[in-house]
C-alpha cells in the first residue's frame, strides 16, 4: 500500500514540479486569466442569474423529478396501505408545492430584473 500511495505522489507531482522553474515569466510579460463566466455581464447581479440559471435551476429540476418519481414508487409500494399512501401523498404533494416556489422564484427574478433595468436605463 505504502508504494502504491509513493508511485501515485511522484505521477501527480512531477509535472507541478517540472513547471515550478525560476525565470518562467521573464520581465514585463504580463499574465492574462480570462473571465471564466461567459455571457456574464461584469456586475454581480448578472452574476448571481447566471449562476442561479444555469447552475441551481437545472439541479432543481432533477431533483424535483427525482423526488416525483420516488412519490410514484412510494404509492406502487404502499399495496393498500393507508399510512404508506398518506406518506406518499405527503411527499407527492410537497414536492409540487417545491416545484412551484422554484417556478415562482424563477419568475419574480425575471420581474424583478427586468423592472430594475427598466428603472436604470
Amino acid at each position: 500500500m505504502k508504494k502504491i500511495i509513493q508511485f501515485f505522489t511522484i505521477l501527480f507531482l512531477s509535472p507541478a514540479l517540472a513547471l515550478a522553474q525560476a525565470g518562467s515569466n521573464p520581465g514585463n510579460t504580463q499574465i492574462y486569466i480570462p473571465n471564466p463566466c461567459t455571457g456574464c455581464g461584469n456586475d454581480f447581479i448578472s452574476l448571481l442569474s447566471a449562476i442561479i440559471n444555469n447552475i441551481v435551476m437545472p439541479i432543481a429540476t432533477v431533483v424535483v423529478v427525482v423526488l416525483i418519481i420516488w412519490a410514484g414508487f412510494s404509492y406502487l409500494t404502499a399495496q393498500g396501505n393507508p399510512r404508506k399512501i398518506e406518506e406518499a401523498h405527503k411527499r407527492l404533494l410537497w414536492t409540487l408545492i417545491g416545484a412551484g416556489i422554484l417556478l415562482s422564484a424563477a419568475g419574480i427574478s425575471l420581474v424583478v430584473r427586468a423592472t430594475v433595468e427598466n428603472l436604470l436605463h
